[in-house]
């Protein structure tokens, strides 16, 4: 019977019972609460990894065809019961029904494709030389940890436990303890695909109830975590105690450079669309708008005229196309980022504020900054919400280099009709993806990863299932030489 309400799995069992008093979910959009998760403990971990011990020397065993299987069966239980994660989604994080069903449908074909890549999972052998013959071989690193946030609570769990079940590891995942119903979905999936027990397990609950006790076990050879870049650092300081391997997804503030040459009402228009896209939250999110002088007047206009368009409300209606932010502590900084950008002279256009119109819930009305100084907090923060600060510039080398100005290099985005143009925007922009006239950097096929302080490691595209392997080369002669 599918769940209703959280629950942690440990071994092939479910339970909702914990020392640790449980945590109240709330729904964004109407300040209800939902119900309790249980809080897991250290106990619930120590229970988890000799479990998922069995469970690695059970799967890894088995030839990667037979595992790609048992990914198979995930997406297509995923798929049976999209609509039931799109109501937890819509509930737990606010993101607007029609577009969080479809996170199930992506989070499905995550499986699909690692499971070929499961199948295609093979060594190398090379002739040594020094005589015999080097062998080479991938094996599944171990038990992973991995953390998952709420902005995309299916979808990026899916790409850690995709890849890491192709190469053959097990999966501790603690998903947020903001959306904790999809993550005992996602475990009813993975256990009605008949994985071998111990092989995924949920741990639901406060971070400091499950994550320093994952971190300090030995048994945990890697960690996943897609969050903030603060949070990055500190799991990474810990996994250096028990050497673990680590990849991360941490946070963006994406530029969008508007070229003089560009197509500026169709770049306006797709730009509106995904900056108000689940609300803003998201971490390839263009968040400083760089337009060029010449144009910034007209981008501007019809950039506008989209952010008025946008329909708040009830994530549940058809007539929405934008819900709450996940917290209010969101709305809190946000007034902060928007107060300090107009204090040192930008002009608010539009919003600036919880929207009034909302008598409850969460939300953050769509939000223009026009002529945001370099020195704005904003430009240097991530604002992660349904702001866009806008500025110009005279030179694209300018620009560039104010792109580049911050920490963070996960996404950059760029138009232009110049093919020269375009190359020398993705040579020097330093980020780990870049989209030129589209905002589409999330594929199956290709690498999604950031550079400096946007993370360590890749997810998706073919490469991603060397995060979760280790490669043993044995050299074997059978013709000893004489001394």
């Amino acid at each position: 019977m599918p769940a209703t309400q959280p629950k942690y799995l440990i071994g092939d069992d479910w339970g909702t019972a914990s020392d640790l008093p449980p945590m109240a979910v709330v729904n964004p959009a109407t300040e209800e609460t939902l119900y309790e998760v249980p809080n897991c403990s250290p106990d619930h971990v120590a229970q988890a990894l000799v479990h998922a011990e069995a469970g690695f020397a059970e799967l890894s065993a088995l030839p990667g065809w037979k595992r790609a299987q048992y990914l198979r069966r995930i997406a297509e239980e995923i798929v049976k019961r999209r609509d039931e994660f799109g109501r937890a989604i819509a509930t737990e994080m606010g993101r607007v029904h029609s577009m969080a069903v479809g996170e199930a449908d992506s989070a499905a074909e995550q499986f699909v494709w690692m499971a070929g890549e499961a199948e295609r999972l093979f060594g190398q052998t090379i002739t040594s030389r020094f005589g015999g013959h080097l062998s080479i071989t991938p094996e599944p690193v171990g038990i992973v940890a991995a953390f998952s946030p709420w902005n995309f609570p299916l979808g990026l769990p899916a790409r850690k436990l995709a890849p890491a079940l192709a190469a053959g590891c097990v999966v501790i995942l603690r998903p947020s303890e903001q959306t904790p119903l999809v993550g005992t979905l996602l475990g009813e999936c993975c256990q009605a695909a008949g994985l071998p027990k111990g092989v995924v397990q949920i741990l639901q609950g406060h971070p400091e109830g499950v994550s320093p006790a994952l971190m300090a076990a030995e048994a945990v050879r890697k960690i996943s975590f897609t969050g903030s870049t603060r949070v990055g650092r500190i799991l990474m300081a810990q996994s250096a105690q028990t050497v673990k391997r680590v990849s991360m997804e941490l946070g963006g503030h994406a530029p969008l450079i508007i070229c003089p040459d560009a197509d500026v009402p169709a770049a306006a228009k797709l730009a509106a669309k995904f900056k108000f896209m689940n609300t803003g939250q998201i971490c390839g999110s263009p968040s400083r708008f760089f337009l060029h002088e010449d144009v910034a007047g007209e981008f501007t206009d019809v950039f506008m005229a989209e952010a008025e368009a946008v329909r708040m409300g009830d994530p549940m209606s058809p007539e929405t196309t934008m819900g709450p932010m996940a917290s209010p502590a969101q709305l809190d900084k946000l007034e902060r980022l928007v107060t300090d950008a107009v204090n040192k002279g930008a002009t608010l256009r539009l919003g600036g504020g919880r929207a009034r119109e909302q008598n409850k819930g969460f939300f953050f009305a769509p939000t223009v900054l026009e002529n945001v100084t370099d020195d704005a907090v904003i430009m240097s923060e991530e604002p992660f919400g349904p702001v866009a600060s806008l500025t110009t510039y005279a030179d694209l080398g300018d620009a560039i280099a104010r792109a580049n100005s911050t920490q963070y290099g996960l996404a950059a985005y760029a138009f232009t009709r110049s093919e020269v143009v375009a190359r020398r925007l993705s040579r020097e922009l330093q980020s780990g993806m870049v989209g030129i006239n589209n905002f589409l950097l999330s594929h199956y096929e290709a690498p999604f990863s950031g550079v400096k302080h946007s993370g360590v490691g890749i997810e998706g595209g073919q490469m991603a299932i060397n995060e979760y392997l280790t490669f043993k080369t044995t050299h074997a002669e059978f013709e000893v030489a004489a001394v």
